[in-house]
């Protein structure tokens, strides 16, 4: 599929992310895949259906934040939006398997994350380690 994939997860961190892939997309003729991920860690064991919202809902939810972020970004019919499906490891993997064949993987450094101090989320840290292409990690500030 090639291009430049980008991990959203609603953050501000990953608007800026996207805004600066497009810019990067415009100078090499790429496409732009941003990609939430809806983790199934959530969405599988028996109990979840009791105090989380269904697979069905949790789908809709990650395409609402993701193309609201798509729309903060500025970026509009220029970014192709892709749901995830993670598969119990959180959005890491599901990011390096979508940027398997990628031109360049963008993600923010920082995300939703409760460790506010660091200067990089555990994601961003994930991919820079383990993916197959370029990794580009656009700071928060």
């Amino acid at each position: 599929m090639g291009g430049i994939v980008v991990g959203m997860d609603g953050s501000d961190g990953s608007v800026k992310a996207l805004k600066w892939a497009m810019e990067e997309a415009k100078l090499r003729g790429s496409e732009v895949r941003a990609c939430f991920v809806v983790d199934r860690i959530y969405t599988e064991p028996e109990w979840a259906s009791l105090i989380i919202p269904s697979a069905d809902e949790l789908r809709r939810e990650g395409k609402r934040l993701l193309a609201d972020s798509v729309t903060k970004a500025g970026a509009g019919e220029d970014v192709r939006q892709e749901v995830l499906i993670g598969e119990g490891h959180g959005p890491t993997k599901a990011l390096l398997d979508a940027a398997s064949d990628a031109e360049m993987l963008v993600v923010g450094s920082r995300g939703r994350g409760g460790f506010q101090g660091l200067l990089l989320g555990s994601v961003s840290q994930q991919v820079l380690h383990h993916a197959k292409c370029p990794v580009v990690v656009v700071p928060a500030a």
